[in-house]
C-alpha cells in the first residue's frame, strides 16, 4: 500500500466515525429519511429484529422484519451503539480498499490507484448512508468483493461473495451473470463459478432454515416482500408512484412487468459489451439502482464510486454537466419537497414523485452517457479519436 492509499482508507474510516461521535442524532434523523431508508433497509427495522431475536419472539410475525436472518443474528452479537458504528465505518473502509485494489488491475490506464477510494471515502452519498447504519452497506460490500475476487481469478472467493451478496439483497443476485464475465478464464470455469455461487447461497438458505426453527418463512419476509412490492412506502424509486394510483386488479401484472423490466436489461449489456466486461459489470450495476423497487442514495452512491473508471471514456461523453446538475438538483429537493407533503401539508405527492422522476432521469441521462462512450472507444477500435464526430442513430 502506498501512502496516498493508505490515507484514503483510514480517512474513509475516521470521517465516518467522526461524523458519528459529533453528530449522534444524525444516525436517527438519516434512518428517517426516505432518501436513505427503506422499510427493507432501514436500521429501525434491523434493530426490532434483534430484539425480537433475543427475546425470542417470532422473527417475521407482523410483517415489521424484512432483514435476512443470519444478518440478524450477526448483528445481535453487537451490544454497544459504539461498536455499530465502528462496524459500519470498516465496512465503508473495506469498500474503499477494494476500490483501490480494482484500480490496480488497470494499471494500463492513467488512473491514480488511490483517486477511487479517495472518491468513495468523500463521497456524501455514501458518506450519509454509512452513518445512517442501513443494511443497504452489507450487500455493497459482498458485492465489491465479488468484483475483486472476479478480476483476480479467485473463483472461490467470487462465488462465496456472489451468493452472500445474492443472500442479503434479491436484486444484487442479477450482478453474478456480468461478474462472471470478467473473470479470466473459459466458459468451463465460469459455469463452475456460476454453480458455487448457488452452492453457497443455498447454503446460507440451509443455515437461516436452522435458525428459525426448521421454518421457510423468511423467504417470503426478506425476499418476496421486495420482489412483489408489498410496502407501498415513498422513495426515490419508480414503483411506488405507480401502484399507489393503480387500479388493484392491474396490480399483479405491473408488478411482474417493472420486475421483468429490471431483469431484462443485465443480460443485453453483458452481451453487448463483452470485451469490456467490468464496464459492463458497472452499467448493470447503474441499472439496477435505477430500477429496484427500494432505491437509496447509498446505491447511488455505490454506483457513481466507480464512475473514476471510466476516465478513459470521459472525452467522449456528451452532456455530463446536464447530468450532474440535474442528480444535484434531485437530491437538494427531494427533502424538502417530502417535508411539504408530509411533515406540513401544503404540498401532494405529485411534489415528491416529480422530484423522483429528475433523478431517475439524472441516471438515466449518465447510463446512457456511458453507453454512449463505449460505443465509441469500439469505433475507434480503442484509440480515442474525440475530434471525430459521429451521429448516433
Amino acid at each position: 500500500m502506498r501512502p496516498s492509499e493508505t490515507c484514503a482508507i483510514i480517512g474513509c474510516v475516521l470521517a465516518r466515525i467522526t461524523v458519528s461521535l459529533l453528530f449522534p442524532s444524525l444516525q436517527t434523523q438519516l434512518d428517517k429519511s426516505v432518501e436513505f431508508s427503506t422499510p427493507m433497509t432501514s436500521y429501525r427495522s434491523l434493530c426490532e429484529g434483534v430484539f425480537m431475536l433475543r427475546n425470542e419472539f417470532p422473527l417475521y410475525h407482523g410483517g415489521v422484519v424484512h432483514h435476512p436472518p443470519l444478518l440478524i443474528a450477526f448483528m445481535s452479537l453487537i451490544e454497544s451503539q459504539s461498536l455499530v458504528a465502528l462496524l459500519y465505518a470498516l465496512i465503508d473502509g473495506l469498500i474503499a480498499y477494494q476500490l483501490i485494489c480494482m484500480a490496480k488491475c488497470f494499471r494500463h490506464s492513467d488512473i491514480p490507484t488511490w483517486l477511487p477510494g479517495a472518491l468513495y471515502a468523500l463521497n456524501p452519498l455514501v458518506l450519509l448512508s454509512c452513518v445512517s447504519q442501513s443494511s443497504v452497506i452489507f450487500a455493497n460490500v459482498f458485492t465489491s468483493t465479488a468484483v475483486l475476487c472476479s478480476l483476480h481469478g479467485n473463483v472461490l472467493g467470487y462465488a462465496i461473495a456472489a451468493g452472500t451478496a445474492s443472500y442479503l439483497s434479491p436484486y444484487h443476485a442479477l450482478i453474478v451473470v456480468p461478474a462472471l464475465s470478467t473473470l479470466p478464464y473459459g466458459i468451463k470455469l465460469k459455469v463452475k463459478a456460476a454453480a458455487f455461487s448457488v452452492i453457497a447461497l443455498a447454503a446460507l438458505f440451509l443455515t437461516s432454515y436452522i435458525l428459525m426453527g426448521s421454518s421457510w418463512k423468511f423467504l417470503h419476509s426478506v425476499y418476496w416482500a421486495q420482489i412483489n412490492f408489498e410496502k407501498l412506502f415513498p422513495n426515490l424509486g419508480l414503483w411506488w408512484y405507480f401502484f399507489i394510483e393503480m387500479f388493484e386488479m392491474f396490480i399483479p401484472f405491473f408488478k411482474a412487468v417493472f420486475n421483468i423490466f429490471t431483469l431484462s436489461f443485465v443480460a443485453p449489456f453483458t452481451l453487448r459489451f463483452n470485451k469490456q466486461p467490468f464496464y459492463a459489470l458497472i452499467i448493470c450495476l447503474g441499472w439496477i439502482t435505477l430500477t429496484k423497487p427500494y432505491p437509496t442514495l447509498g446505491d447511488a452512491g455505490f454506483f457513481l464510486s466507480f464512475l473514476p473508471f471510466f476516465k478513459p471514456l470521459f472525452g467522449y461523453m456528451r452532456c455530463p454537466v446536464p447530468s450532474t446538475l440535474l442528480f444535484i438538483h434531485a437530491i437538494m429537493l427531494s427533502p424538502i419537497f417530502y417535508h411539504l407533503w408530509v411533515d406540513l401539508g401544503s404540498g401532494n405527492s405529485n411534489f415528491f414523485y416529480a422530484i423522483s422522476l429528475v433523478y431517475a432521469l439524472a441516471l438515466g441521462s449518465i447510463l446512457v452517457d456511458l453507453c454512449w462512450s463505449m460505443l465509441r472507444v469500439e469505433f475507434d477500435e480503442g484509440k480515442p479519436n474525440y475530434n471525430l464526430k459521429v451521429t448516433q442513430i
